[in-house]
């Protein structure tokens, strides 16, 4: 390819932000508060749940990691963002230099943000892209069935999948 080296950034920067969101959602969501009862502080986790403020109670044993992990949050978002911009730094470039090369960022990013679903939420859209591909009369190939499952057990990453559909029907030629 052409800009082979930009391609490859590109795809680095969306690998990076898809183990990093990975990282974030492994983080309990919220923070920690302190509760004094009886003279004797107890440590919560607070977070909102549907609108509403929940609290969870913070075995002494389980705090240290909490924090730590809680910790964690701010510079991986912070990461995120770097790269995003980083991103558009060169999706910038790309539609100057070439539009197919802008195209193929554009793929990328669908299935980086396909990739960044966690292993438990992939039946689910599997199940929902199956019934709207039914309702619309348009079955998938069986083996592109069996690689989307494989996708969904987290056996393959979804760009492997979705490129080579795109190559097979000819879509990433230049127009």
């Amino acid at each position: 390819m052409k800009y082979q080296e930009l391609l490859d950034e590109y795809t680095h920067l969306l690998h990076i932000n898809v183990q990093l969101r990975s990282q974030i959602q492994e983080i309990p969501k919220g923070y920690i508060v302190t509760k004094k009862i009886s003279g004797k502080e107890y440590f919560y986790l607070q977070y909102s749940l549907q609108g509403k403020k929940k609290s969870d109670y913070i075995h002494e044993e389980e705090l240290p990691h909490i924090r730590a992990a809680i910790a964690l949050r701010d510079p991986l978002k912070i990461q995120i963002e770097h790269n995003q911009a980083e991103q558009i730094r060169l999706e910038s470039a790309a539609k100057i230099l070439d539009m197919n090369l802008y195209r193929i960022f554009t793929f990328l990013k669908q299935c980086a943000d396909m990739d960044a679903l966690p292993i438990s939420k992939r039946t689910a859209a599997l199940q929902f892209a199956s019934a709207m591909t039914a309702l619309e009369g348009l079955p998938a190939k069986r083996e592109t069935e069996t690689s989307l499952e494989e996708w969904a057990n987290g056996c393959c990453s979804f760009v492997d999948i979705y490129m080579k559909a795109l190559r097979h029907y000819r879509v990433l030629e230049a127009n």
